[in-house]
């Protein structure tokens, strides 16, 4: 039962406050106290139904309560309110239910635990739905030892119980027991179906992802907007455009194109397959959608296929439909300024991500900002903001700058770089080899040989060249 506001706000003059009143109000009232800075509706509510004297009637407005803080931004609440709850009317399923959904959502394993053996105590302990709350507060606390005991001993359970478990388990990377528990569902959902996907794209394993969602679509399981969400990923980076193309079909037929994230995601996806055009289509046809991650994607888009001056239109239009760039937005368009040449325009905008938007650069800002200089050949006034950096810097700062050495033959300051790569980490073969490749420009030959000599002495790492090829069948 769900009660309304309206009905709890009614124009009537509540009894007052007396010293010999209950002490269980009085405790309320203080717990009120304590929190009434946040979640004003909820107190308000909260509070009337104190005055009301509605909690000695029914269980009902616990419930209520119990279920807004459990499912809200601050879930302590839910856990301060059950301690009240369990002395009174609400001392049932559903309070233990809540009160562990509030575990979950503060990461909170003790109080999980503790609330697991009151739950045994007062022999919920069977109880479906409360044992669904015990597995899945164990399974997001990251307690999978806990979580399959719980999960093991429930003679019976439900759906929501299995989805619990595949989509835990396969969240913190154990995909192979989430698919043991998925081949032995008994009624998969597509709740199932995504969260194993989800699970074998963020542990790279994206030729699994694809092919499961294959074997769902064959299956007659129709995806959701979270299941292409998920796959998305997978599929660009097996850099399949044919079933990119295809899942952008069935959006469109499904109209989850309507959803901005999955608009979102097709322009990364297009422009990550490199299909610029169709993620420009994408984004043209979200209209009135579009928000500062639409913005940002198809910005990107265009820096990752040297389309600077494009995506420098692109990011002046944004700020002139009032869209805020963020620090991802800058570092974007930066690094389109670096690919095409546009050293000064690089410049502006990173002094307007500081001074203009008051945006702290990190040190991928200070990488990108080094390589556009490096490109353009400034190499000692690239080197003099690496030294001058207030963030630490880290190794791959130094190579960009190496390699932009190499590109114009700049021995000393390439053994400088150097040098800062040997004092960040163990040295890399191809540090070397940069360094010899820029000796052998200059005709230093002897040098150069004895960089490579170098290699073997120091007995640095040679990483393997690779090629690979994705298919998708």
């Amino acid at each position: 039962m769900v009660l309304s506001l309206p009905h709890l706000l009614v124009q009537r003059s509540p009894p007052p406050f007396r010293p010999g009143a209950s002490p269980h109000r009085r405790s309320l009232i203080a717990l009120l106290l304590r929190h009434q800075d946040r979640r004003r509706q909820f107190l308000q509510i909260h509070a009337q139904l104190v005055a009301h004297q509605v909690f000695d009637q029914s269980p009902a407005p616990w419930r209520a309560l119990l279920k807004a803080y459990s499912h809200g931004p601050s879930p302590q609440e839910a856990l301060h309110l059950f301690r009240h709850a369990r002395r009174h009317l609400a001392d049932d399923t559903f309070a233990f239910a809540f009160a562990l959904k509030a575990c979950a959502g503060l990461g909170w394993p003790r109080a999980g635990a503790q609330l697991h053996g009151l739950v045994i105590r007062k022999g919920f302990e069977f109880h479906a739905y409360v044992h669904t709350s015990l597995v899945n507060a164990y399974v997001v606390c990251r307690r999978l030892v806990e979580a399959r005991m719980a999960f093991d001993e429930m003679p019976m359970k439900n759906a929501v119980t299995w989805n619990a478990m595949i989509t835990g388990f396969a969240g913190w990377g154990e995909v192979e027991y989430a698919r043991i528990l998925f081949e032995r569902m008994p009624c998969r959902n597509v709740v199932s179906w995504t969260g194993l996907i989800d699970g074998y794209t963020r542990a790279c394993l994206y030729a699994e992802a694809v092919a499961l969602f294959c074997r769902m679509m064959a299956g007659g399981i129709s995806p959701s907007e979270i299941t292409v969400l998920a796959i998305i990923p997978a599929v660009f980076n097996l850099g399949g455009i044919l079933m990119g193309e295809m899942l952008h079909c069935y959006c469109e037929k499904k109209g989850f194109v309507s959803d901005v994230r999955v608009g979102n995601s097709l322009i990364d996806l297009y422009a990550r397959i490199g299909s610029v055009q169709n993620s420009v289509k994408v984004f043209n046809e979200m209209l009135n959608r579009r928000n500062l991650v639409s913005w940002t994607s198809i910005i990107s888009g265009f820096a990752m296929h040297g389309l600077s001056i494009e995506a420098v239109e692109l990011f002046a239009e944004m700020r002139r439909a009032g869209i805020r760039p963020n620090r991802i937005t800058f570092l974007s368009v930066i690094n389109a300024c670096s690919h095409g040449g546009l050293v000064e325009q690089g410049l502006a905008f990173f002094k307007s991500m500081v001074y203009e938007y008051n945006i702290n650069p990190d040190v991928k800002h200070f990488g990108c900002i080094i390589d556009m200089l490096g490109r353009a050949g400034r190499l000692r006034e690239a080197e003099q903001i690496i030294e001058g950096l207030p963030v630490e810097v880290n190794v791959v700062v130094w190579r960009i700058l190496l390699g932009c050495c190499s590109k114009y033959g700049e021995v000393e300051i390439g053994q400088r770089a150097i040098k800062k790569i040997l004092n960040l980490e163990r040295e890399s073969g191809g540090d070397f080899a940069v360094l010899s490749n820029i000796l052998n420009e200059i005709g230093w030959f002897s040098d150069a040989e004895q960089a490579r000599k170098l290699v073997d002495e120091r007995k640095t790492v040679k990483l393997p060249g690779l090629a690979l090829v994705g298919e998708i069948r």
